[in-house]
Order: structure tokens, then C-alpha cells, then sequence
């Protein structure tokens, strides 16, 4: 029981550490890792970048970790956007109506 406790408070510490990863348990006899975003499947020991914009591995046992490659913003200047471009993994933030005006932001993840 007492190791059980201690592998919550681990799980809770590798959370708190990294919160834009996540793991995914392998679906029972299955011998690919499952890609959410495009369904395509993927080989143990391979790592690859999903549309999504997130880094993928799959290990020997098919568990799979996913992280945000590509971060996400937040606007703190009204009248802008966040522009992301998923084929290159990148955004800007940009005033919708005037590309003069700077606009103040801040991003999470990556």
C-alpha cells in the first residue's frame, strides 16, 4: 500500500514538472502506438511530430508520451490574434487591423 501512495505522489511530481506532456497506455495487444490526431500508427522506438503539432515516442512496450512542440498564447493587447501555423510548428500574434500596433502576449508549454 505504501508504495502504491508513493507512486501517486510521484505521478503528481512528473505532472506538476512538465504539464504540456502526457503518456498514453497501449490499447491490450496492440503492437503500434495510435497517433490521436491523424489515427496513423507508428512502430516501437519511433518518435515523430503529429499534425497537432506535438513530439510523439513510442516505446518498446507501445506506452506512448506526447509533448506541445509549438507552445500556446495568450493575447493582452485587444484587437490581436494568434496566428499558428501547424506545418512548421510556430505562431505569431498580430493586430488584426493594424500590423503597426505591437501586441503584448504571453505563452505556455513548449
Amino acid at each position: 500500500m505504501g508504495f502504491l501512495a508513493l507512486g501517486l505522489v510521484f505521478c503528481a511530481f512528473v505532472s506538476l514538472s512538465d504539464s504540456y506532456c502526457f503518456f498514453s497506455a497501449p490499447t491490450l495487444g496492440a503492437k503500434h502506438c495510435v497517433d490521436g490526431n491523424d489515427n496513423s500508427l507508428h512502430l516501437p522506438g519511433t518518435t515523430w511530430t503529429s499534425s497537432g503539432c506535438l513530439r510523439c515516442t513510442c516505446f518498446k512496450n507501445n506506452d506512448m508520451r506526447c509533448c506541445d512542440r509549438m507552445g500556446r498564447a495568450f493575447t493582452e493587447t485587444e484587437g490581436c490574434i494568434v496566428k499558428y501555423d501547424y506545418r512548421t510548428c510556430t505562431f505569431e500574434v498580430v493586430h488584426e487591423k493594424d500590423s503597426t500596433i505591437k501586441c503584448k502576449y504571453g505563452a505556455v508549454g513548449k
